[in-house]
């Protein structure tokens, strides 16, 4: 009698925890939503039909979005890690290594692309280099920023760390050293300078394109949170790329590591300590110097009025405060897809926490915002996440400003109605803008790679 009614203590157990997480699933969201807390999107219940079940699509997808979707996700992630803080005997440059490392291997797991179909490689424009191989099925594994194998080779000390396989970015010590942070092969950036010829030919003659790569926050932070362990930052993966674009004009590349430097250790944080983006202010530097570059007329900062918006406090008890501009003059910005159907969009999103206020988030696959200023040219920004602060401060030059998120899921060219370069003709652009961070950038697939396709294809 005790065994049968332990078994049916236990059978009862089972239903009442079978049912329960069946009412959860059921009324958990299934949309892709956003994580303020990691500042991320969570996964979306995968699509179910015959395909997706027999390659296993449907499982992966499944087990993705139950971490994702579990009960109270974001309170149990939150006490976890202030759990695993309190405990760590890591120093504080190892925690804010293992940071950079963590974020740009989950940014760019995110914007992994998938293989092309049967494997194949996008088309290649007659008298560019091709296109690089698109990764063949079952080997797109996510890359990651683990250091890579050269990294274990001593970089060459000295102001510029160069050598003719390898540019690096380091940050400098007080002790006179370099601390490498990342290799990047220079025949990888002779590749991205092949890519930016390819997308100059689709502008005007006079067309322009600006290009920068910026570091993440906990890259920065590094740095500014350690002044006596670190005194200043360098890389000279601009200037591999400058060489191999030393015959062509109109094709700029600044050194957001050098541009900002002189400002990091002042009284305006240039990186935020809640999220892993720089700030308005350290967007606007570097936007301003793109401007003088074009001999135009620089709006000075303090110009624009802003909403102060404040996040909430991280695990450290950091504060960070969001200055979302407000446009000099009446903009009105829209989605676009297919080319012609428009859905009209707030330019910011002034209620929100977090970094999604500029340019009201990422959106897909094109957007066009018409600004309101009478200068007869038209910009697009090609960009991840961190081309949301620095696009509001070139809105006044411009009658309209496009923007593309050149990441995986983002850009579509059966949504957007045509590869890159047919909308840059259709929409008339003059300069093209490239902001990216370093987790999409010139050691990643979706520079080296996916941007090439996403204009040949």
């Amino acid at each position: 009698m005790k065994h049968k009614l332990s078994f049916i203590a236990a059978l009862w157990w089972v239903i009442l925890c079978t049912v329960a997480g069946l009412f959860l699933l059921v009324v958990s969201d299934k949309n892709s939503r956003l994580s303020e807390s990691e500042n991320r999107m969570l996964a979306a219940f995968p699509e179910v039909n015959t395909r997706s079940i027999v390659s296993g699509e449907f499982m992966t997808g499944f087990d993705d979005f139950l971490s994702d979707a579990f009960f109270a996700r974001d309170g149990v992630v939150s006490f976890t890690d202030k759990l695993m803080g309190r405990f760590s005997l890591l120093s504080q440059d190892d925690l804010r290594e293992a940071q950079a490392d963590t974020m740009e291997t989950r940014l760019q797991a995110e914007g992994d692309m998938q293989a092309a179909p049967d494997g194949q490689s996008a088309p290649t424009q007659p008298g560019a280099a091709p296109a690089e191989p698109a990764p063949q099925a079952g080997a797109d594994a996510p890359e990651t920023d683990e250091p890579e194998e050269n990294d274990a080779v001593p970089a060459p000390e000295g102001d510029m760390p160069l050598t003719a396989e390898n540019s690096y970015l380091w940050l400098k010590k007080t002790d006179g050293t370099n601390k490498i942070i990342y290799t990047y092969e220079n025949s990888r950036i002779a590749t991205y300078a092949e890519t930016l010829r390819i997308i100059q030919s689709y502008l005007p003659a006079d067309g322009q394109i600006f290009v920068t790569q910026v570091p993440l926050a906990s890259i920065g932070n590094r740095w500014t949170d350690q002044q006596k362990t670190y005194c200043g930052w360098g890389s000279s993966v601009e200037t591999v790329l400058e060489s191999n674009l030393a015959n062509d004009e109109r094709i700029y590349v600044f050194n957001t590591w050098e541009i900002l430097e002189p400002y990091m250790t002042g009284d305006t944080p240039l990186f935020y300590h809640t999220d892993h983006h720089w700030s308005a202010e350290g967007a606007y530097i570097v936007a301003a110097e793109m401007l003088k570059k074009q001999n135009l007329p620089v709006i000075p900062y303090d110009e624009y009025e802003y909403k102060a918006i404040q996040s909430k406090k991280n695990d450290e008890g950091y504060v960070d405060t969001f200055n979302v501009l407000y446009p000099l003059l009446p903009a009105h910005s829209y989605v676009l897809k297919n080319i012609t159907d428009v859905t009209e969009l707030s330019l910011m999103n002034y209620k929100s926490t977090t970094y999604t206020a500029y340019m009201n988030n990422s959106r897909e696959p094109w957007r066009r915002i018409v600004t309101g200023a009478n200068t007869g040219r038209k910009a697009l920004v090609i960009c991840d996440s961190f081309g949301n602060a620095f696009t509001p401060y070139i809105l006044p030059y411009y009658d309209e400003v496009h923007m593309t998120d050149f990441r995986y899921g983002y850009y579509d060219k059966a949504a957007a109605g045509g590869s890159m370069s047919e909308l840059v003709r259709y929409h008339g652009i003059d300069d093209v803008y490239l902001i990216f961070c370093t987790a999409n950038g010139l050691r990643k697939d979706n520079s080296i790679v996916y941007l090439r396709q996403y204009f040949l294809e």
